[in-house]
C-alpha cells in the first residue's frame, strides 16, 4: 500500500468508522430512517471535530511503527495489535475531548475505548497487509 493512501485512510477512517459504528448500535427501534439518515452527518461532523486529534496522532504512531520496520519484523498480527491498543487509547481520548466539552458524560469514555479497540484492529489488519505482485 502507498504511504499517501496509508496515511490517508489512518488519519481519516477511525472517526468516520465510530459515527458507523454509533449510528448502527446505538440506534433504537423507534428511531426511522429519516431521523437516521439525517442524524448521521451530524454525527460524523461531530466525530470528526472530537476525533481528529486522537487520529492524528495515531496515524504518526502507526507511520513510526511501518518506518522502522516492525511490520516486517513483527508481522501482521502485532501489527494489528499495535493499531488496537493505539485504537483504544485514541477512542478513549476522544470521548474525554467530548466529555471535557460537555457532549458525553466520562462514563462514555470506556465505551468508546472499546470502540477504538476494534476500529483499529480492522484498520491494523487492513493497512498491515502485504501487497501481493498480481503476476
Amino acid at each position: 500500500m502507498k504511504n499517501y493512501k496509508r496515511i490517508f485512510i489512518e488519519l481519516l477512517a477511525p472517526p468516520f468508522l465510530a459515527a458507523v459504528w454509533v449510528s448502527i448500535f446505538s440506534s433504537h427501534e423507534s428511531e426511522t430512517l429519516s431521523v437516521i439518515l439525517i442524524g448521521f452527518p451530524v454525527l460524523v461532523m461531530f466525530a470528526y471535530f472530537f476525533g481528529i486529534v486522537p487520529a492524528a496522532i495515531y496515524a504518526v504512531a502507526m507511520e513510526l511503527w511501518f518506518h522502522r520496520g516492525f511490520r516486517g519484523r513483527f508481522g501482521l498480527l502485532c501489527t494489528a495489535g499495535w493499531s488496537g491498543f493505539l485504537g483504544a487509547v485514541a477512542g478513549y481520548f476522544s470521548a474525554a475531548i467530548g466529555s471535557g466539552l460537555g457532549f458525553l458524560i466520562p462514563s462514555d469514555c470506556f465505551y468508546y475505548l472499546k470502540v477504538g479497540a476494534f476500529i483499529g484492529l480492522l484498520i491494523g489488519f487492513y493497512v498491515g497487509r502485504k501487497q501481493t505482485s498480481a503476476a
